[in-house]
């Protein structure tokens, strides 16, 4: 890393212990605009707008959203890195990602046909994406590293919590267009009190860079931060192949509703996402803070995958309710464990410290990648084999997701 190439940054910031709830809330919000209508909402306009043909119009409007996002993530974080500001880097994007969200919300919940929903979900990923790079660029920026396994904690804490509260608001209203509102809205306020938390963050990139990065300088990035990104597209995947058909699942080959008289699958995804959140959290906090203690990043992850994959087999076997329950329980302690774990990692393996949220946004590349393929790839699946098929395929993504984890050098 050479000051030369991008220039040094200031001196980490002081944070008050205020930073990690608003870390929580913040990426709650926008974790539940970028997955919580992925579970149900979205789903229930496509059944509307395209009942016949309802799997693959889902594919189609999560697969483009899903390619928005890859393209515009490290861009963004890009963006960020060079961003020249008295308010610092990272906190004006999150103002320009929140002035984008809100109208959006506003129109994406009107729509009228698959081609306007794709438009307009895919324009919410461009906003959310511009609060994305931002945000996870933050835990390199102003944390120290023997608390980054609990800021990681945070964010994956929020990525459990953010299906269960879209659903909730899902359950809640009346209207797609509501839901929207209402997630626009929790938006707004949560990033307001993060924006808060980061006021001490002035860090400035050097106003002057004296050599631009070329494309062997990218390609010369350190190996073991390569794997991580390879380990967290297969556990994605993995994940997503699992849960992206979830309601069509419980629709579909549980048949919730009808075992269930009174109650809708949307009540069933809500249940399922209720018990699978605290699993997430408790998961989440313990392997965080073993990571913080010992920086053994590997039997955690290891671990964690194995968890999962069980759970995930699970819906390959089970016609059960409390069969799907059990996979809720396996599946939320397996991801909780990982996503503290593996983003811990990934910062804690960041190639160069002047390019915090351009690396990261990499590791954000490939989750959303693994969001905007699953489901894809799923649907593939599901039209060949049946749900079963797709279930064993997520286990054996996310085992070898774990083996990949263990040639990674750098970690113990």
């Amino acid at each position: 890393m050479s000051a030369a190439l991008e220039g040094a940054v200031t001196e980490r910031p002081a944070i008050g212990r205020g930073y990690y709830p608003a870390l929580v809330a913040a990426s709650t919000a926008m974790w539940a605009i970028i997955l919580g209508p992925v579970l149900s909402t979205i789903p229930t306009q496509v059944n509307t707008l395209a009942p016949t043909n309802k799997v693959y119009a889902l594919a189609l409007v999560t697969g483009v959203a899903g390619a928005i996002g890859i393209i515009t993530n490290p861009l963004i974080g890009r963006l960020s890195d060079i961003t020249r500001t008295r308010f610092g880097r990272r906190i004006p994007w999150l103002i320009a990602g929140t002035a984008v969200i809100l109208p959006v919300c506003v129109m994406i919940g009107e729509s009228q046909s698959i081609g306007e929903l794709a438009l307009w979900w895919a324009l919410l990923q461009v906003g959310a994406n511009m609060l994305l790079a931002p945000t996870s660029a933050t835990i390199a920026d102003v944390v120290p590293e023997g608390r980054r396994g609990m800021a990681s904690a945070c964010t994956g804490i929020a990525a459990a919590v953010a299906p269960v509260l879209g659903t909730g608001v899902q359950s809640s209203v009346s209207s797609p267009a509501s839901v929207y509102m209402i997630l626009g809205i929790l938006i707004a306020v949560t990033q307001t009190l993060f924006i808060v938390t980061l006021r001490g963050d002035r860090t400035q990139p050097q106003a002057r860079i004296r050599q631009r990065r070329k494309l062997r300088d990218i390609a010369a990035h350190n190996s073991d931060f390569w794997l991580v990104c390879l380990h967290r597209i297969l556990f994605g995947l993995g994940q997503n192949m699992a849960l992206a058909y979830l309601f069509y699942y419980l629709q579909d080959v549980i048949h919730y509703a009808d075992r269930h008289p009174g109650q809708s699958t949307d009540d069933g995804v809500l249940i399922l996402t209720a018990v699978y959140a605290p699993c997430v959290v408790v998961a989440a906090v313990v392997s965080g803070g073993m990571t913080d203690r010992t920086r053994r990043f590997k039997w955690n992850l290891v671990s964690a995958t194995l968890v999962f994959a069980i759970g995930a087999v699970l819906g390959a076997v089970t016609g059960s309710w409390i069969g799907v329950l059990t996979l809720a329980v396996l599946t939320g302690i397996g991801y909780g464990a990982y996503a503290s774990a593996s983003t811990a990692l990934a910062v804690h393996l960041l190639p160069d410290d002047n390019r915090r949220a351009s690396d990261l946004s990499l590791i954000n590349v490939a989750d959303l990648s693994s969001i905007a393929l699953g489901p894809i790839i799923a649907a593939v699946g599901i039209a060949i084999s049946g749900y079963s098929a797709v279930f064993i395929a997520s286990g054996l993504l996310v085992i070898v997701s774990g083996i990949i984890v263990t040639v990674i050098k750098a970690a113990r």
